[in-house]
Order: C-alpha cells, then structure tokens, then sequence
C-alpha cells in the first residue's frame, strides 16, 4: 500500500512540475526558518543549565521601595553571601562575585588585557565550570590565588599546564594561578577571563563591608531536599533586621532562570530575554504555517483535476480512509524532501545567522534531540499542509466528479481566500514591525543626548592615570590645539553606576523615597560634554573649596526637590550637608530604554575609572596618534585602548539591532513564500480563465483590461489582510516592541502606507506576471475546439 502511495506521489511531482517546485521551494524555506528558530529558542532555554547541581542555585535579589515605586536589583552588599551562610543552615555554599573588570596581565614581556572578576573561594563549588588543571576546592583557596582561562594560559604562557605560574596584574599586585579553566562555555551566561580571590576585593574597598552600599553579586548554593521559595520568604527581612530604615526586601531567584526571566517593573516579574524567545518561536511557526498554506492552496486549486484520479480510486474500491492516506503520504513525501534541502540551506547560512545573533549554534548530527527535533517539525509540517487537501478530496462524491461542469466548491474558494488573507496579515505585521523598529533605533542613535557624543573619546584609567599623573597627562594633551577638552567621571555614561536614597532636603515628605544617581566627576566633566548649565555655575579649579560638600544637580534631581517654599540650596547626604552650586539640563547617564532620573554629580576625581577626550573635527587622525603617544609616556606599562562615543552607544542597542535584522529577514522570507503561493494560484487561475481570456480578447479587450479582471480578486484579498495586519500591528508594536522603550516613536499614518504598497505592489508583480503570460497566447488556441 505504501509503496502505491509512493509511486503514486512521484508521478503526480513529475506531472505537476512547476506546483512540485514551488511547494519545495516554500516548504524548504518555511523548515529552513524552523529549524534556524528551534536551534537558537534550544539554546536560549539552556543557558545557565550546564552546571552540576544546577536546581539548588540560586542569585540574591532585592526590591527597593521608593515610596510607591519598587525596584529590582541584583547588586546586593558584599558581606550579604557570608552572613546567610553563617545564619541559615540550609545554605550550603554562599558567595559574593563582582561584575566583570579588565586588568593588565604581564608574564615576562607580554603585556596583555582581559576582563574578569573577584570572587569568593567557594565559587566554583557553587558555578561548577570545567577546570583543566588545578582543584576546585583548592584553586582560589588563598588570597593571592587567581583562576585564568585557557585561553590566557595559551596566550601568556604557551601552554595550560600553569598552576602555581606567577602573573603580575596591572603592575603592581602578583598572584599565583590556582587553577586553569576550561574557556567559559557558550550555554554560560555570564562570561570572563579570570577570577581573582576576593579577599582582595574587601581589603581595598571598605564600602563593601556596609549593609547600607551594593555592589557585587550573591549566589547561594542550597542544601538538597531544600524548597527554593520557602528559602525565598525567610530571607526577605534580612537587611532590614541588620539596618535600621532599610528599604530592601531580598528574595531567592534560580539561577538558571535569572537569564530568561530577568526584567521586573514596580516589585513584579514582566518578563526578559524570554520575550524574544516566545517572539522568535511564534514567527518561526507563522512563516511554517504560511509555507502550509502555500501546498493547501495549490491543492485545492488543482482539485479539478486530481477529481477523477479520486473517482477511479473510489470506483474500484478505494475509501476515505485509504484516499486521506495517499495524500498525507504525498504531503509527507514532500515534506521530507524539502527537510533535505532545508538542512542543505542552514549550513549554508549558519555563519551568517551566528553572527545576526551573537551565537556559535551548529547542528550536532550526533545528537538525537536534533533528529527527534527535524522529526516533529517534519510530521507537523506534512500533517498540517496535506490534512485539508487530504480531507477535501477524499469527500468529494463520485457522482458530481464525472460531471463535465464539476467546480471547485464555494466553501472551498473561501477557505483558500481566507488562508491567503492569513499570510498577509502576517507579512503586513512584520513590515510594520520592521519599519518601527528601524525607525525606533535611527531615533535613539541620533537623539540628543544632553552632551555632545560628536569627536568624544572615552578610555578607561588604569595604572599611572588613576594617580595624579593624569594631570599631567590631561596639560600635555591640551598642548595641542584639536584637542579642546579632557576629563574623568565615574563611568562612561551608558548604565547606572552609583546610586543612593539616603537624600534628604528642606521639606521632603518623610514617607517618600527617591533613588538618586551618583556621578563622580572632575572639574572638566561637565565643559567637556558640553553639558548645559541652567542654574548656577559649573565646577571650577578658581573655587577651592569646590571639592568640599558641593554638588551639581540635574534637572529632573531639581523638579523632585523644589517645594512650596521655593529653592532648596542644600541636600544631605550620608549624614553630610551639601550645598548645590548649579543645575544641569537632563541628559542620558544610561541608554534610551530607561528614563532620566535624579542625578548628583559630585566633585571626587579620585573616585573616577572613565577618561573623555573632546576632538576638534580637524586633523583627528592626527589628535588620536598625539594622544596615544602622550599616554605612553605617562603610563608606559599599559597600551592606551579608546572608544569613540558614538559606537560605545550603539553597543547599547545590540540586541534592539538584531531584534531588528531578525524581523527583516523573517518579513522579506514571509512575504517570498506568500508570493511563491500567489505565483501558483495566479497560474492555476489564469489556466482556467483561458477560454475566457481568448472571448474578450477576441471581443475587443485590451491587454491592461484582462489583468485588472484577473488581478482584482488578489487585490482585495491583499487589501483586506493590510487593513487587518495594520490593526493588529498597531497593538502588538505599541504593546510588545515600543513599550520597552523609555524615549520611543509613533506609530505613525504613513508607516501603514508605506508597508501597504510594499506588500500591494509584490502581490500585484507576481500575480501580474502570470496574468500577461496568459495574455499573450493566441486566441485562436484556444477556442479551436469551440
């Protein structure tokens, strides 16, 4: 029996060339784009997941109240991890890592960058990486000890076989390698280089030991047979039980989860990456439906003359159940080869979709869960393409199939219009999407900022430049005249860096609470970004007592202070009374998906870690070679690394980027498969409209009158699913992509249009193409049997 179905399948593939073609060509596409979403949605989902143990880890987060607002932070004080160990005994391993910091390696004569971390001895009892060499227990056991990658290892010692190598870090402290890293897998979330003994950590930074400051991270590593969210509610009055006026409430999130799941608005889990994830999976299974669709259609169309190939089955004894299987095997035939040619196309386009995506995925032949995979996605996509053509002709009855009038039923041309409404609803919604987005980025990488991001280089200070010698190196520099400012703050304006609600003024309701931002300056900041003064004055090397209780504040910090009894003149801060001597126009200290908050910009040079160089337009090449020759002979041991603004910024919107490029490629593939469809029907139509094509020709009717007629029925489908995909893009753009944004466009009239004629004019084209064929043939042919 099968082997019928086969032949029988074969037969019809070579009888209907061009249908065969096209339904490969779009089921190929349609599965090429399934199999490229599951290999990144598979990836997505395991992250964090790799680590022994994996269920018992948990990260410490907190809410912080701010009067009715609520925000979540994972930063947390870095004696937190030690405390919970010593007082809750289903704590089995407790630790505090910091975020990831770049350090000068040197090893005899190589001098070296790479980021990395400090950390707890107990780190990788709890993230069990994969060590090479050394002991887990033992490789950061010792305060001096650091734990490198393989890759440092190749690249500072020649081989990885290093324990108890010395390494100098940024020239001035030694440590011992206790053990050397398999490089961080890429199904790790969090990625670094190194890591270094935390204890030194605390001796240098003495905030660290306070309940009151966050900073580093905090990972527990649970008892078995421990409930996560029981662990979760015992610990949510901890800081408030050791600070008094505490406003932080922790709890306990899985560790593996944290990645997905990562976003939190007012105290309350919104979502994450995951969003991406549910996004991706539903276009991945939209461009697989319409690549269905496409075969259902064609089907359908064709049943006129499958009809009496039902018929002579069903007269010779054939039933229902045996024609439903001879067309499923045939969609499954199908359907199997385009899988082959499908994994032919994403091997092609691997690299490329790696890159889009910032993912080292690949197909591992190896693995059952990819066969089990390609096999699920193939028996969904042979179902769900051959059931309705399967059913349809199965039902047809034998005494209508002979008929020499037989039609293609009403029901049927309804089903086939609205399955083609369908995939242009769909298409109409991710050109929207697309555009929004596109537009949505442009918008945030030339908005203004509040400071001037043009010929402004930022470079982080390191060794000699974080001493006095920096102004030394700031007078050299401004020697030369394209050189027109430089400065240091804390950080380089693109995240958060500081923040405090320990701020109290003149007539503040006692029951409200304001985070605000600090900002670490030197006297040059604010001239150097161009800032806008709007109150008062700048920083100034002629006020010496400047660096003594004085602060800057933004605009927004201003609004929040002011009250009914006019200006405030002074905050306290940290117990401390600061007097503010000028008020700054807002500008972005973090990227545009936040608003501009409260800000204090402080005078403490000495707090500083980020350079800025203000360049005049003129001769920059030249300005960049003087600047990196003046840095080094002020800091000889460190080769001097910048970065221009405006492509620290674009960094920002990476993932927006690539959210983007996704959406395009997936729009212009969708919109290709429903073209491929419409090429068919068109075909399949302007076939049976040959006699009649001939009548009107030979009655008068011009070229341009046939393909209107013909084109019209496509027309209004076409403008049916825009009216339809528009108002469901409305919602899902404002709702799903502008909502994540703080500064955001609008969906704007022609946005609508613009996608309209886009999808109007590929529809019309391809439908066109058809039509003209049929156009031209000879009248003559086609009516000499009349």
């Amino acid at each position: 029996m099968w082997k019928s179905y086969i032949k029988s399948a074969l037969r019809n593939f070579a009888k209907n060339k061009l249908t065969f073609f096209i339904n490969l060509f779009g089921l190929a596409l349609g599965l090429s784009v399934a199999i490229l979403i599951s290999l990144w949605v598979q990836d997505e989902l395991s992250m964090d997941k790799i680590f022994e143990d994996n269920d018992r880890i948990y990260r410490i987060i907190g809410h912080q109240s701010y009067g009715d607002n609520i925000m979540t932070f994972a930063n947390t004080p870095g004696i937190l991890a030690r405390e919970l160990k010593n007082y809750y005994p289903e704590v089995e391993y407790a630790i505090a890592h910091t975020w990831s910091e770049e350090k000068l390696m040197t090893v005899k004569d190589k001098n070296l960058k790479y980021s990395g971390i400090y950390a707890e001895s107990d780190f990788l009892k709890v993230v069990s990486h994969e060590l090479l060499h050394g002991d887990a227990p033992m490789a950061l056991a010792n305060r001096e000890n650091i734990v490198i990658t393989e890759q440092i290892a190749m690249a500072l010692f020649n081989r990885t076989d290093v324990v108890g190598e010395s390494i100098l870090i940024d020239s001035k402290t030694t440590y011992i390698v206790g053990g050397v890293l398999k490089n961080i897998s890429s199904k790790s979330s969090h990625k670094f280089d190194f890591i270094i003994n935390m204890e030194r950590f605390f001796d240098e930074n003495a905030w660290v030991h306070e309940w009151g400051n966050n900073g580093p991270y905090t990972l527990v590593k649970l008892k078995k047979g421990t409930d996560g969210d029981t662990f979760s509610e015992k610990i949510k009055g901890f800081i408030k039980e050791r600070q008094e006026g505490s406003i932080v409430d922790l709890f306990a999130v899985p560790y593996a989860q944290n990645y997905l799941y990562g976003k939190y608005e007012n105290g309350q889990l919104v979502g994450g990456r995951i969003e991406y994830v549910r996004m991706f999976s539903l276009i991945g299974l939209f461009v697989l439906i319409i690549a269905c669709i496409n075969f259902m259609n064609l089907a359908t169309a064709r049943s006129q003359k499958r009809a009496k190939e039902v018929g002579v089955r069903k007269v010779v004894g054939a039933g229902r159940n045996a024609l439903i299987g001879q067309f499923i095997s045939e969609s499954m035939l199908l359907t199997f080869i385009a899988a082959i040619f499908s994994i032919l196309f994403v091997e092609l386009v691997m690299p490329s979709f790696n890159s889009l995506t910032g993912k080292e995925l690949f197909i591992d032949y190896s693995q059952p869960s990819f066969f089990l995979m390609l096999f699920s996605i193939v028996l969904f996509t042979g179902l769900l393409a051959g059931s309705y053509p399967a059913f349809y002709l199965s039902a047809i009855k034998v005494v209508s199939i002979f008929k020499s009038n037989h039609k293609t039923s009403s029901q049927v041309n309804f089903t086939r219009k609205a399955l083609v409404l369908f995939q242009f609803v769909t298409a109409t919604i991710l050109i929207l999407g697309t555009l929004v987005i596109y537009k949505q980025i442009d918008f945030m990488l030339s908005k203004d900022l509040g400071y001037d991001k043009e010929q402004l280089i930022s470079f982080r200070l390191q060794g000699d430049l974080k001493s006095e010698r920096f102004e030394h190196f700031r007078n050299e520099l401004l020697q030369k005249p394209e050189i027109l400012h430089v400065s240091r703050a804390a950080n380089y304006l693109t995240s958060k860096n500081s923040n405090t609600g320990e701020v109290n003024w003149e007539g503040r309701d006692p029951d409200a609470s304001v985070l605000f931002e600090i900002i670490r300056v030197d006297h040059d900041f604010i001239p150097s970004l161009g800032l806008k003064v709007i109150k008062g004055r700048a920083f100034s090397r002629e006020h010496a007592t400047d660096t003594l209780l004085k602060v800057i504040i933004n605009k927004t910090a201003y609004e929040t202070i002011q009250n009914e009894n006019g200006s405030i003149s002074s905050l306290e801060i940290w117990g401390g009374d600061w007097e503010i001597i000028g008020v700054v126009d807002d500008f972005n200290f973090e990227s545009l998906h936040s608003q501009v908050g409260p800000a204090i910009i402080m005078l403490q040079p000495q707090n500083t870690y980020a350079g800025f160089i203000k360049l005049s337009p003129d001769d920059v090449a030249g300005s960049l070679e003087y600047i990196s020759s003046k840095a080094k002979e002020v800091n000889p041991n460190y080769p001097f690394d910048y970065t221009f603004m405006d492509d620290k910024l674009n960094k920002l919107y990476k993932q927006d980027e690539r959210l983007r490029d996704l959406a395009l490629y997936f729009a212009i593939l969708t919109i290709l498969i429903s073209c491929l469809g419409l090429f068919a029907l068109s075909a399949h139509i302007a076939e049976q409209k040959t006699k009649e094509i001939g009548i009107r020709k030979v009655l008068g009717a011009s070229t341009m009158n046939i393909l209107q007629i013909i084109n019209r029925e496509f027309v209004i489908i076409v403008s049916f699913s825009i009216a339809i995909g528009s108002i469901i893009g409305y919602w899902a753009i404002n709702e799903f992509i502008l909502g994540g944004f703080a500064f955001r466009i609008s969906l704007e009239w022609w946005h609508i249009l613009l996608a309209a004629f886009v999808i109007i004019m590929a529809a019309y084209i391809t439908v066109s193409f058809q039509a003209f064929k049929a156009t031209r043939i000879n009248p003559v042919d086609t009516l000499k049997s009349e």
